[in-house]
């Protein structure tokens, strides 16, 4: 039987009832499961030095309200320590990473401004200087910071040629989202692409209320016309050129919401997919010198395994069955189907959710981020995801549904999920709006850790104290004709029983930029083999990689550097 999805149209309990074959869910109230005797993930913000909160002041929200904010990692003073800024509105803070998950707050310091509605970062080096940089997207506003490598940045958005412009309706300001730096086109320089989301300003709708209803809540999305994103291409010297339209990237489905980057078919070349709320979503394949098709109805990744649109939001790439082909996951509305599509290759994808044991566990939730991380270091990607509702008075208008909701972790046990949220510790099972979501290891100790942004209070610094003897390898790329950063680069791991594939990038997820290192567990391997095919298309092999150790791989040297962990479990 097809299941009845209801959208984010939101209509009162009332109305919902008269819809044919339809009624309004009865999701059960959220409440963490029961404590376990360890956690396998904890929240250590109380002690970390962090002091950021995101708090709603005022019922009921508007949908500009409720979005989100995200986190950004970076190694700003690059003591290989990675940082953390945090993103909200008329906020921007920098965190310095001091080892042994403690933090001091070096915002001051930073350069960066405040004054704006901020999304989501993305981190990349666009000049190939050595130094990290910065971009912010925002409602309204939008900014990019050039990073001199000793924790400060320089506002180089007014020559950037990203500045805020009114291209649209000229009513309705710009509203960007997720974002992410990827060289499309392999000359050695960063570009950018830019999520845009809907139409809202002082015309439009500020909330909306059902007709026999004195109820005001959040407006739906499809209240508004759609933005659509751009594609800007990088020269290196901090300049960008919108692109978007000549190579064919114009035709999103709009309401834009999460971008990740992956070559699915093995080209070569890097390809887009976008999550677009309540519109079709996109897979832009890329051609190389003949641009882009969008190939998102084709493939299979525009709708639902029901043939529906969805509340597209979060999105990763990863191969999770590990048969050699990049997948694809995407977080979506309350009712709606988590889609797990499954490449089968030739382009083509199947929604693999239900089979994987995911749809059960999710689909009650609102969710937004979404990020393939190996927490137990077995070699198969494991998957976190956070969720909070958009409607704030939810409960008025879906009995038996909640603001706040859990982060939720699934173990891969071979092309399917195990959910492990009720083995976390008592501190990550908390209830939270969950929006942003960032996975890196910030204690350099071999284990994933991941930063969640809180819409409604402060983020969750989630420690992995997971107590397996699994070994792993960190590898890091740094490219000389292809761009510093390598991203786009195709990168197979492969030990004594495991095959394991990456296309280098740190977008993915929802309006956050993740870890840059590439890590792969390898179970009980003490060592593994390495390849990587550049962006350049230089193929290089580096043969037993001893476990436990972080990697600098360099294009077209053979010598590796590396270091050890610290405090390595």
């Amino acid at each position: 039987m097809i299941p009845c999805v209801i959208g984010r149209s939101v209509l009162s309990a009332v109305a919902l009832s008269f819809l044919v074959g339809c009624s309004p869910s009865k999701a059960p109230t959220a409440s963490p499961p029961k404590a376990a005797a360890s956690g396998l993930l904890e929240d250590v913000y109380p002690s970390s030095g962090i002091s950021f909160t995101l708090k709603q002041t005022k019922s009921p929200l508007s949908i500009l309200q409720t979005i989100g904010h995200g986190v950004g990692i970076i190694d700003f003073d690059e003591d290989g320590l990675y940082d953390v800024i945090l993103a909200g509105h008329d906020k921007i803070a920098a965190y310095k990473n001091l080892g042994d998950m403690k933090f001091a707050d070096v915002t001051a310091k930073s350069g960066l401004k405040a004054k704006g509605f901020w999304g989501g970062p993305a981190v990349g080096d666009i000049d190939n200087d050595g130094h990290d940089d910065l971009y912010i997207s925002g409602y309204d506003c939008v900014a990019l910071y050039r990073g001199n490598g000793k924790g400060a940045f320089e506002d180089i958005t007014s020559r950037s040629g990203l500045e805020v412009k009114p291209i649209y309706s000229g009513k309705c300001p710009e509203w960007r989202s997720s974002a992410g730096f990827v060289d499309y086109d392999r000359d050695g320089w960063l570009d950018l692409y830019v999520c845009r989301y809907a139409e809202f300003g002082p015309s439009t709708p500020n909330l909306c209320g059902g007709a026999n209803s004195t109820i005001q809540y959040s407006c739906s999305p499809d209240v508004y016309e759609p933005q659509r994103g751009s594609l800007y291409q990088g020269a290196g010297n901090g300049k960008f050129v919108d692109r978007t339209k000549a190579l064919g990237l114009h035709t999103s489905g709009g309401r834009s919401l999460g971008v990740a980057f992956g070559d699915y078919n093995d080209d070569g070349l890097v390809d887009i997919a976008v999550a677009n709320d309540g519109r079709a979503g996109d897979l832009f394949t890329n051609h190389g010198k003949a641009g882009f098709k969008n190939d998102g109805v084709r493939s299979g990744t525009a709708f639902n395994a029901y043939g529906h649109v969805h509340g597209g939001m979060g999105i990763d790439w990863g191969d999770y069955n590990a048969d050699g082909k990049l997948d694809l996951f995407v977080t979506t509305y309350q009712n709606e189907a988590k889609c797990l599509y499954r490449n089968l290759g030739k382009g083509v994808f199947t929604d693999g959710g239900l089979d994987a044991g995911l749809a059960e566990r999710m689909d009650r939730w609102v969710s937004f981020g979404a990020k393939f991380v190996d927490f137990n270091r077995d070699g198969k990607e494991d998957l976190i995801v956070t969720s909070g509702h958009v409607i704030d008075n939810t409960a008025a208008i879906y009995p038996g549904t909640v603001y706040k909701q859990p982060v939720q972790v699934f173990y891969n046990k071979g092309g399917a999920f195990d959910e492990v949220t009720d083995r976390l510790a008592p501190s990550a099972r908390r209830l939270a709006v969950g929006r942003g979501l960032a996975t890196v290891d910030l204690d350099n100790d071999g284990l994933q850790d991941a930063i969640v942004t809180d819409h409604d209070g402060s983020p969750m610094i989630l420690h992995n104290q997971d107590t397996n003897t699994n070994r792993w390898i960190s590898l890091k790329l740094r490219g000389t004709k292809s761009g510093r950063d390598a991203f786009g680069a195709r990168m197979t791991v492969t030990s004594s029983s495991l095959n394991m594939l990456r296309t280098v990038s740190n977008a993915g997820g929802y309006m956050s930029a993740n870890d840059p290192r590439q890590f792969f567990g390898l179970g009980d391997s003490d060592a593994a083999d390495v390849g990587v095919v550049w962006p350049s298309g230089l193929k290089q092999q580096w043969n037993g990689l001893k476990s436990g150790r972080f990697y600098t791989l360099t294009e077209g040297k053979s010598e590796t550097t590396s270091t050890a962990p610290l405090g390595a479990k």
